[in-house]
């Protein structure tokens, strides 16, 4: 295994605290603290590098959300704007360590890899190989951001890393909690990721999976038979007991896929997975997805004047139906209530208002005219 050192330079460096600001902004522009900073990083950095030194955390208060994919409500942490730059400058180093040994089917929270590009691969798994995908195996993990045990992590992480001042700033961030790691902040979806990388590889080369997909906790494996995938299943709650301190929730399922009898009759059980439930020749929709898109366009066709939050929350929705088997639920429940055609357009112009806005403010106020505090008195603490 390769291993890593001189991250630290990398890491304060001015391109990547550059590049921090800049992707650590996206979506809240508007906002006084995060305007100021992006539109004079140079001003900020001497700030940045001084506060990254020293980092510690700051105090946060839980917050409780519903996950409408997951139809689970979760708890999470809310990071202040000076730490999301600091968790993006952590990110940009570990990127390209991260991705250089992850399995090709784990999916999630990655560059290019999201939940269509694994439906997509399912989808040709289950058509072009009905032998190895006559069962299925699935499962996740019990509480899996929260119980990832932090000396593990930690001792994963220092087998790769050689870089002890690095490695001070990246544990800070990890030990924000006691177990596990923050739902809400950028680290925890890679580091969350990574943390199973070894179960990857684990399960495709000494078990011998001929199908195998990971959606960050969530896996499912294909199989000729039921045999091996329960000696699969026992081996994988193995690995997680005894390499990774975590469990296997008690919710997981071996079933036949569906499959066509001779008397032409549907059988078998649908594979739930991401939103989407995959069948022999067709996928659709979670039926509670189909509910929720519903519900809003049918708010959005009562409106007076619409917003561009709704706009964008009903598009995302058409992204769902665009790629499944369900244009006849569109014509029926969506389409009568909304034209997606204004929608685009309004979330067009909206979008380039504010990158003319945001390129205008920028030309008028160069840095070197710029009337913040010199680079001496910039302090991230008084924004």
């Amino acid at each position: 295994m390769k291993s890593y050192s001189h991250l630290w330079e990398q890491f304060v460096s001015d391109d990547n605290i550059k590049l921090a600001i800049a992707n650590s902004s996206l979506g809240k522009r508007d906002r006084t603290d995060v305007k100021e900073i992006y539109e004079n990083p140079d001003v900020f950095i001497p700030a940045i590098r001084a506060y990254a030194e020293n980092f510690t955390n700051r105090p946060h208060v839980p917050k409780e959300i519903y996950d409408g994919i997951s139809r689970k409500r979760r708890i999470i942490l809310v990071p202040w704007y000076e730490e999301q730059i600091i968790h993006h400058m952590l990110v940009n180093c570990l990127k390209p360590i991260f991705l250089k040994g992850m399995y090709e089917h784990s999916y999630g929270s990655l560059p290019g890899k999201g939940v269509h590009s694994a439906k997509k691969r399912i989808e040709r798994w289950i058509s072009h190989d009905t032998r190895n995908v006559k069962y299925y195996l699935k499962l996740d993990i019990r509480k899996y951001f929260n119980t990832i045990p932090h000396d593990i992590l930690k001792q994963m992480l220092q087998k790769r890393l050689h870089d002890e001042r690095f490695l001070k700033v990246l544990f800070e961030v990890i030990d924000v909690t006691d177990v596990g790691i923050p739902i809400g902040f950028y680290t925890s979806q890679w580091l969350a990721n990574w943390y199973l990388t070894g179960l990857d590889h684990y399960i495709k080369e000494e078990l011998q999976a001929v199908y195998y997909v990971r959606y960050m906790d969530d896996m499912v494996v294909f199989g000729p038979n039921k045999r091996q995938l329960h000696k699969i299943k026992e081996s994988i709650e193995a690995y997680l007991k005894n390499y990774l301190g975590l469990t296997l929730k008690d919710n997981w399922q071996i079933e036949r896929f569906t499959y066509t009898d001779r008397n032409g009759n549907e059988r078998g059980r649908d594979l739930d997975f991401m939103g989407f439930r995959f069948y022999r020749n067709r996928t659709v929709l979670r039926k509670t997805i189909l509910i929720k898109a519903s519900r809003k366009a049918m708010r959005i066709g009562r409106k007076a004047v619409v917003t561009i939050h709704d706009c964008r929350q009903m598009l995302s929705y058409i992204g769902w139906f665009g790629c499944t088997n369900t244009y006849k639920i569109y014509q029926q429940r969506i389409k009568p209530f909304v034209d997606m055609r204004i929608l685009k357009k309004k979330v067009s112009r909206y979008d380039k208002t504010k990158r003319r806005e945001e390129c205008g403010t920028q030309v008028r106020i160069p840095i070197q005219q710029s009337r913040l505090p010199s680079t001496k008195a910039v302090s991230l603490a008084s924004l």
